[in-house]
């Protein structure tokens, strides 16, 4: 009898740590979206290398065209992300999981806003250099 208290008492003790350990591994679980971060910083590495290497750029609220020497470089938003196209071909997806996504020109700068699907909101500045419009 005092075994079966004993085990019963064991068993209550372990149920009851189950939905704290759920909680934590969660919460850590949640923290910890590295994919989407280093997503949006390579969309902007690549972007910001684009920009310095271009000779003239288009803004449009919902596409860039970016112009290099022989190529056409265009970014737009593509059902739920933001595709590259070279020239009118390809099919790159560099973002994906997008809500919203806008470019506009803000003093002598190119401003990039981002909302992914997860509630994570982004932003950057890119300096146009070589007098773009």
């Amino acid at each position: 009898m005092i075994e079966s208290l004993l085990v019963l008492f064991i068993f209550i003790g372990i149920a009851a740590l189950f939905p704290l350990a759920y909680g934590a591994v969660y919460r850590t679980e949640e923290k910890l979206d590295p994919e989407r971060k280093a997503e949006w910083e390579l969309f902007v590495l690549q972007l910001r290398k684009e920009l310095y290497l271009s000779r003239t750029l288009s803004i449009a609220e919902d596409e860039l065209t970016i112009v290099h020497d022989s190529d056409t470089i265009t970014l737009q938003i593509f059902n739920e992300g933001i595709r590259r196209r070279v020239n009118g071909k390809g099919h790159e997806m560099i973002l994906q999981e997008v809500s919203f996504f806008q470019f506009y020109p803000c003093s002598s700068s190119l401003c990039v806003e981002a909302a992914f699907k997860n509630g994570e909101k982004e932003q950057a500045k890119f300096h146009i250099f070589n007098g773009g419009t």
